[in-house]
């Protein structure tokens, strides 16, 4: 029986080869998953140590996020899993790395996928799919400029056909894949299309041909060295012609075949499945020289077989085995492996190996050979029909990917229209949503403006109003100074004369003491109070008019220090709160204040003996604080003695509800603090 090409698509991008090492690599925590996906794939270790290796690969890959450059190691996962015999996880992953590729929008990997895909659906007999997920294939690799797999692809496409019995068909896309893989020195592929070639010629009765295909593989297998299937595919093209020569009668030719293919590698340990196609080969072509050892062999390769759960080693070897027991006269035997072998044949849809089983119980069972052979009959013309049905199905599947395409295409087209016009509808709704905000900035920045313009001439106005009391100020003074000069006049020329003349006449006393001029006298007296009302009343009206009318106080303490300055060598330093708005500061406060810092100085400069004073003025806690500073001799203000300044300035204090406090140390200077509330 000819063996199913089952592997020829998703390993042929995994050329490598590895050493073999300590298996305690396994148990380390961190691997190198290149390395393991290799040895999970190398057919040279026994396949449960091959399995651990997988299982290790898979695990590490789960812990990595997808991306397209890993895209290679799950395909060497997914490829060592169909190499172990375990198909499922091979679609499994397969159609993971797929929705990654779509998501993605990774073409290029997208092509490989749907190779691989392909390949499974090969696997399981499920050809119509298999040809539709290759034709998706190629017709994406055709829009590539160096298409891709596309040697790949027509040989997938070629086996399909050959499986379908259309020989001809087969011939023709091996070739032109073959044409691809030699353009692009693809070695491995070069030794499928040989195989694929040599099949197709055997299925068109061109033997001789095809074994000129079969050498051209078994020459091309010398440069596979590095494959790790490289005995299997050096072993395979002798198999093939092997089973030329047992169809021509060659059995001693067949028999040498393949025993120089069994003795390239130990293949019962390492590819149990190549062992029971070459054991097969070996036991019939024994069977055909009269060896009585063909026995065994049959039996040996239905033990794997079973072993293994292969339909095509079951069939052949209960085929085999049943046409032996014929040849034994044993009916008995021969017409149950018939019957096993129809039976299997027919549950798996192996209708070729079914005929063959028809066709053995025709002969095995000469009574019902006629029943047999209707249904051979029967079974052959169906068979050609869905084959010839099939090929119509491979061309209405093309037909129809180049339609879904057009449709794809023109579902992109449309969805790039409606795409084109979202983008416009977005750019106009951006263009106008930024024309309104160009708009509000540029109103929000003439607003600025304006309100920078109605500041500006705010500031301005505040100058000249700033200027206009300085000048009032300027007034104010050179009134203040009249006013003095005018006072100073009026205490000079009126009083003084006044107290002059009264002065005078009052000497007489002192030389005469008599009731009369004693009476004279009093009324000298009398006017002397007079004079002491006039003085009270210009007091009066000087500390008034002082002291209500300031506009500046800071200015008035300065010209109070400065005043000092003229006539002592004394340094003041003035620390003035600018939040203290004096304008609102009561007339009275600020008189009384005054009168402290004037009588609080004039003390400093008669007694402190001070080289430096600090007068502070700040408001703190919603509280004026005026602090009298100096560094001179001190005094003991627990001595009991207080003279008459501080005693009124007390008073002061107390008028306007302020707290007057006196700290000195003598040697050390003294200090007065005055806490008015606002």
């Amino acid at each position: 029986m000819r063996k199913p090409k089952i592997f020829l698509v998703c390993l042929l991008l995994f050329l490598s080869c590895n050493k073999d090492k300590d298996k305690l690599y396994l148990e380390r925590q961190e691997i190198n998953i290149d390395t393991v996906l290799k040895r999970a794939q190398n057919l040279r270790l026994e396949k449960k140590v091959r399995l651990q290796y997988l299982r290790k690969a898979q695990d590490n890959l789960k812990l990595k996020s997808y991306n397209p450059s890993d895209r290679e190691k799950y395909y060497q996962l997914a490829a060592a899993y169909f190499i172990n015999d375990n198909k499922n996880k091979y679609y499994d992953i397969l159609k993971h790395v797929k929705d990654k590729c779509l998501q993605f929008k990774d073409t290029f990997g997208l092509i490989h996928t749907e190779c691989q895909i392909a390949n499974y659906n090969i696997s399981n007999f499920k050809i119509d799919s298999a040809y539709y997920y290759l034709s998706n294939a190629e017709k994406l690799s055709v829009s590539f400029k160096d298409k891709p797999f596309i040697g790949t692809i027509l040989l997938s496409k070629a086996d399909l056909e050959f499986f379908q019995k259309d020989f001809a068909g087969a011939e023709v896309k091996a070739v032109n894949a073959l044409r691809n893989a030699t353009l692009k020195k693809d070695d491995r592929l070069m030794y499928d299309c040989y195989i694929t070639i040599g099949n197709s010629l055997v299925g068109l009765n061109d033997n001789e041909k095809a074994i000129e295909y079969y050498e051209k593989a078994i020459q091309k297998s010398g440069e596979l060295t590095n494959d790790l299937q490289y005995f299997n595919l050096k072993a395979q093209p002798y198999n093939y012609i092997a089973k030329i020569f047992q169809k021509q009668g060659k059995y001693d030719l067949a028999l040498s075949k393949v025993n120089t293919a069994l003795a390239f590698s130990p293949f019962r340990k390492s590819d149990p499945t190549m062992y029971c196609y070459l054991l097969n080969n070996k036991a019939y072509s024994k069977f055909k020289l009269g060896d009585p050892k063909c026995l065994s062999l049959f039996e040996e390769t239905l033990k794997i077989g079973d072993s293994l759960q292969s339909i095509p080693i079951q069939l052949t070897s209960k085929l085999y085995l049943s046409e032996y027991y014929l040849s034994k006269k044993d009916s008995l035997q021969a017409k149950r492996y018939s019957n096993e072998a129809k039976q299997l044949a027919h549950t798996n849809k192996v209708f070729e190996d079914e005929l063959k089983a028809l066709e053995l119980l025709a002969k095995i069972d000469p009574a019902k050979s006629s029943d047999y052979n209707q249904r051979y009959i029967t079974l052959n013309d169906s068979l050609q029909n869905v084959e010839r049905a099939t090929r119509n199905k491979f061309a209405r599947i093309e037909f129809e990917t180049d339609e879904i395409t057009n449709q794809k295409n023109l579902a992109e087209a449309e969805n790039e229209k409606i795409s084109a016009q979202r983008w416009m509808i977005l750019g106009f709704s951006l263009f106008f949503i930024v024309s309104l905000l160009l708009l509000y900035v540029s109103r929000l920045q003439r607003s600025k403006n304006r309100e920078l313009q109605y500041l500006q001439k705010q500031q301005k106005a505040n100058e000249e109003i700033y200027r206009l009391m300085l000048d009032q100020q300027q007034k104010i003074e050179e009134g203040k100074q009249i006013e003095k000069r005018r006072i100073s006049k009026e205490l000079h020329d009126g009083i003084m004369g006044k107290l002059t003349a009264i002065r005078l006449n009052l000497f007489v006393l002192s030389k005469k003491t008599d009731p009369e001029t004693i009476a004279r006298c009093l009324e000298h007296v009398d006017e002397i109070q007079n004079i002491e009302k006039e003085i009270r009343k210009i007091s009066h009206d000087l500390n008034q008019n002082l002291f209500t009318d300031v506009s500046d106080f800071k200015l008035m303490v300065n010209n109070l220090v400065d005043n000092i300055k003229e006539h002592s060598d004394i340094h003041f330093k003035i620390i003035a709160d600018e939040k203290i708005d004096w304008n609102i500061v009561n007339g009275i406060v600020k008189m009384q204040v005054y009168r402290i810092l004037q009588e609080a100085l004039l003390n400093i400069e008669k007694y402190a003996q001070a080289k430096n004073v600090v007068i502070s003025m700040l408001e703190k806690e919603e509280k004026l604080s005026v602090t009298i500073t100096d560094d001179g001799i001190g005094f003991d203000v627990n001595s009991g003695k207080s003279g008459i300044g501080h005693k009124n300035m007390r008073e002061r204090a107390a008028e306007i509800n302020g707290e007057f406090i006196i700290s000195s140390i003598v040697g050390k200077g003294t200090k007065i603090n005055l806490i008015i509330p606002t």
